[in-house]
């Protein structure tokens, strides 16, 4: 590695690595790449098609860190630098907060973000280096932060992933730091002040609080230093003047005495072989039905040249005749496979490998069968390596080529998570010149290194764990049921999840049989039949010619209307094409329901297909387009593959009950204002008795019978061809018939409020087990048309949401959970806040959050300034409404985004950026008087109360969802259907 002393004239010294740095053909960044004297890398990107800049910082500590006594101190930490920085004064920005900050904590790293205007970008940095150089850990943010923690925790506490994640953990040989509860909660944290646990009950005494603050500050003073960090910043400014900015502001802060540890290149695995060669049986809380085989291995972070796992993940993924997932499918055992590698300790050289299945019902009590025709398969590609040694190049030299391509024509990330992405590469020790590269592109193949990899995946060395609710009481293992009445499980000591952990030695894995499955057993997957060939650019930008700025219409007839762009700003061969096929079928609950059933037949029959052009990182193939379009309207409705299908969607709506409380509270918002909304699972359940076979495929044939077809042609592809593309459609639908429905008409409108109302739905969650209620509450404003409207809700939204946040997040710890939005529906647009919390009911939720309106909202829109709202709120949002596309993709999705709203003038969100630029402090005020105030006479609030089973009703629960709509919409006079 080659590094060179440099300093600006007004920088402190630093080195610069001066080899080169690869990147993709698409990828035209100014990147340099630094370290400051203090051992910190920083990674600097100037991007002047970024739509706002970014700060990535990685520091390289996380829960695998924490001392035994203090669990989930990392992410507490985590908690107080994110609300630190936040905090932190400043006479540009006296707000306190810019930017949209996140952060989260892993086992190794932990990760801070910020996306912001890019005039903002110094002095972000600024603040960061400031609180990370000098932080100071107030009292009160403290409390507040515990708090935080402990509301998080139990936002997981129903959520079958963080679960059984940490089962998994738990489940690690004794002793070993891998199975530490690393979430922490009130609990372990007031612990660390001989608190006793308080059961949810606030206890603000200072010497818990002094005691934890003296742990935080040690605990930072060691792991927290600038040889463990690694930055990222991208902005439009000059590399030279990101390199000050980094320098200037970071430069001062101090190398620690424990620096980060590199990868292991040892192998120290968290289980003992008392841990593996087991089963798992593990109660989830929604019915999963789900068999997990997972593999604890060797870390693969710096095998990144050859990717070994990556062999057998090809052909695992392949849906085609003779794979693993076409025969077990086929027998009606299994609807879902994935595959892929899970995060470890890289400093302990280790990490997981799994495959899950998403089994049916007659797959659960084949479950044994199930993971032996897994082992059965991963023998035969284990096999390849060393048997077949050419046939396995060829597929080695396939994943090469196809990665290499993927990585030619790579799209950058958003800043945010190209920052994350790169920072946490600089981490993990990846070399400067594979920084961008390595994680993308195979580059070698490594026989040896492949088939010592694949040598692992022994059934003996593996935990299988079966994932379900019910259904857990009809496992049987070596034909005895071992979860009946009586059977005695085990609960993990902070989730409290319910357990059983059997021994199956590898060595007696029943063998499966290619007799069980269809004609010729497994076969392997050869080449690729959608690998690209043609790499032709027919558009591209001219010198001295502004690109076109929306679509043209080019086909306008009673059965399709078509727009069409030609690339003419990236150069590249990649295009995007969308068609929009409607039919003029109502929406009713039981035709809700067939449609649910037939996507999931349909998304089988067309499996095989969408997954090689997957593994081919294709967006859009039009051949293989064409190809499924014959498939769907061809398709024939089986028994079997109905019973398959309905048995997915009953479970998917069954389900649908146990969501988090705070998203059914916003369902049930969307359910209330939609015209024809139909009451989520509840009636469509009702419907599955009408569901057979002849019903289903009525279904099909009626939605390809009158269609109207809408849809953009955009990127490499000349305007025969677009016009080639709908004329093959129209005639793979047979389309003769034209659709009576306006093509470019809202499908679904809102009913809008009538002024002075004030309603509120209240029920009771369904899931009796979790404490958390939810909160959503609406203001609607108007008609979504209205620019001036929508620029003032835009303004408003974004004034308002620190002062929401902060007064009852934080001051008040309501909750975790917190969302502040602008909501743009079909037809209407709307104030909307949402609310989760363990700790207190919605009414009172609802009650302090008028409160706030009335007291903090109004007082800061009373008193901002003018130059604080014309820089930090008005010029960013009329920018954001003005992006310039970093990529065609992203420049396509802006054109779909309009089509499929219905603004096929593009022009919506411009109109709304000149009204933005127009407004004054005064005009939100006067917004907000009238449309949000709680005293408002003409404001048109709608809330839904979703309680837990701690929290009683404040009122009458409400009665039957769609009665109580009916009460909201008397007359039954939604929005106008076309909005252009």
């Amino acid at each position: 590695m080659t590094w060179q002393i440099s300093s600006g004239s007004n920088s402190e010294p630093y080195s610069v690595h001066s080899g080169l740095i690869r990147q993709g053909e698409a990828d035209h960044r100014q990147l340099r790449l630094i370290r400051l004297q203090n051992e910190m890398q920083v990674l600097l990107i100037h991007d002047v098609n970024s739509p706002t800049a970014a700060v990535g910082l990685c520091v390289s500590v996380g829960s695998l860190h924490e001392p035994v006594d203090c669990p989930g101190l990392a992410h507490f930490c985590e908690h107080m630098v994110h609300e630190g920085v936040a905090y932190i004064n400043s006479d540009k920005y006296p707000a306190g907060r810019i930017g949209n900050d996140t952060a989260s904590t892993a086992f190794r790293e932990t990760n801070y973000l910020s996306t912001i205007d890019h005039d903002a970008l110094e002095d972000k940095i600024q603040r960061f280096a400031s609180f990370l150089s000098r932080p100071v850990f107030l009292k009160n943010v403290i409390f507040e932060q515990v708090l935080c923690v402990q509301s998080e925790f139990q936002n997981y506490l129903q959520d079958d992933e963080r679960r059984i994640a940490d089962l998994d953990k738990y489940l690690s040989k004794s002793g070993d730091p891998w199975s530490a509860f690393d979430i922490g909660n009130w609990e372990t944290l007031t612990a660390a002040g001989k608190v006793p646990p308080s059961h949810g009950k606030i206890d603000d005494s200072a010497e818990w609080i002094e005691t934890l603050r003296s742990k935080l500050q040690e605990w930072y003073s060691k792991y927290y230093c600038a040889n463990r960090m690694h930055l990222v910043i991208i902005g439009s400014h000059p590399i030279d003047e990101l390199t000050s900015m980094a320098t200037k502001y970071f430069s001062p802060m101090a190398a620690g005495t424990v620096g980060p540890q590199a990868s292991a290149t040892t192998f120290d695995s968290p289980w003992s072989a008392d841990e593996e060669g087991t089963v798992v049986l593990v109660k989830t809380v929604k019915e999963l039905r789900e068999i997990e085989v997972r593999w604890i291995m060797p870390s693969q972070t710096l095998l990144y040249r050859v990717k070994p796992l990556d062999y057998l993940t090809r052909f695992l993924h392949h849906q085609g005749e003779g794979s693993l997932y076409r025969i077990l499918h086929d027998r009606g055992w299994i609807d879902g496979l994935s595959a892929s590698r899970y995060a470890g300790d890289r400093e302990r050289g280790f990490e997981t490998y799994y495959v899950a299945f998403m089994v049916t019902e007659s797959g659960w009590y084949a479950w044994e069968a199930v993971v032996a025709a897994l082992h059965k398969y991963i023998s035969l590609v284990r096999d390849t390596v060393i048997k077949d040694p050419e046939f396995a190049c060829a597929v080695q030299q396939e994943l090469c080529s196809l990665s290499e391509l993927d990585f030619r024509f790579r799209e950058t990330l958003k800043p945010s998570a190209e920052a994350k992405l790169l920072s946490s590469n600089l981490a993990k020790r990846i070399p400067p010149a594979d920084l961008i590269m390595g994680p993308y592109v195979t580059e070698a193949w490594d026989v040896a290194l492949v088939s010592a990899t694949l040598a692992m995946l022994t059934p003996c060395k593996a935990r299988v764990t079966l994932k379900g609710r019910e259904s857990l009481k009809d496992v049987e293992l070596r034909g005895t049921r071992v979860a009946s009445d009586g059977a005695a499980w085990s609960q993990t000591p902070w989730f409290n999840t319910e357990h059983i952990v059997l021994r199956y030695a590898g060595s007696n894995w029943p063998a499966y049989s290619s007799d069980d499955a269809t004609a010729g057993g497994f076969q392997l997957f050869g080449p690729n039949p959608y690998v690209p060939k043609d790499f032709t650019v027919v558009g591209g930008k001219k010198d001295g010619v502004e690109p076109i700025l929306a679509p043209r219409k080019i086909v306008e007839t009673s059965l399709a209307k078509l727009w069409y762009k030609l690339d003419d700003r990236f150069g590249e061969c990649k295009g995007s094409v969308t068609f929009d096929i409607r039919s003029d079928l109502e929406d009713t609950p039981r035709g809700e329901l067939f449609d649910l059933i037939l996507a999931k037949l349909l998304n089988d029959h067309i499996s095989e297909d969408v997954g090689n052009a997957a593994q081919c990182y294709l967006k859009c193939s039009f051949y293989c387009q064409s190809v499924l379009i014959n498939k769907v309207v061809n398709f024939v409705v089986t028994p079997d593959s109905l019973q398959l299908a309905q048995d997915y969607v009953r479970r998917k709506l069954q389900n649908a009950f146990l969501g988090s409380s705070v998203d059914l509270a916003e369902g049930t918002l969307t359910y209330l204002l939609e015209e024809d909304a139909t009451e989520s699972a509840t009636e469509k359940l009702r419907e599955m008795d009408a569901v057979n076979v002849s019903a289903i495929q009525e279904r099909l044939s009626n939605i390809v019978k009158q269609v109207c077809i809408l849809g953009p042609v955009h990127g490499n592809f000349t305007e025969k061809s677009a016009r080639d593309m709908l004329q093959l459609v129209q005639e793979v639908l047979r389309c003769g018939t034209p659709s009576s429905t306006d093509s470019e008409a809202i499908s679904t409108r809102n009913y809008l409020l009538p002024e002075g109302c004030n309603f509120v739905y209240d029920a009771p969650i369904n899931n009796k087990a979790d404490e958390n209620s939810g909160l959503a509450w609406v203001c609607q404003i108007g008609e979504k048309t209205s620019a001036p409207l929508r620029a003032r809700l835009i303004l408003f939204t974004a004034i308002a949401a620190t002062s929401i946040s902060d007064q009852l997040r934080f001051t008040e710890a309501l909750g975790y959970t917190f969302k502040v939005k602008c909501l743009v529906g079909s037809t209407t647009i709307a104030f909307r806040v949402s609310i989760q919390s363990s700790t207190h009911s919605p009414a009172y939720l609802e009650q302090r959050l008028e409160a706030c309106l009335g007291e903090q909202v109004r007082q800061r829109l009373s008193e901002i300034k003018e130059d604080e709202f014309e820089r930090t709120f008005k010029l960013p949002r009329a920018r954001g409404l003005r992006p310039q596309p970093a990529n065609v993709h992203r420049e396509a999705n802006m054109f779909w985004k309009c089509i499929s709203a219905r603004d096929t003038k593009f022009n919506q969100d411009e109109l709304v950026a000149q009204s933005i630029e127009s407004l004054k402090p005064v005009d939100v005020l006067q917004f907000f008087d009238e449309y949000i105030d709680p005293r408002s006479r003409a404001r048109r609030k709608l809330s839904v109360h979703l309680r837990s089973a701690r929290h009683a009703p404040h009122i009458t629960p409400s009665v039957n969802l769609r009665a109580f709509r009916s009460t909201l919409f008397p007359n039954n006079t939604p929005c106008p259907k076309v909005c252009h």
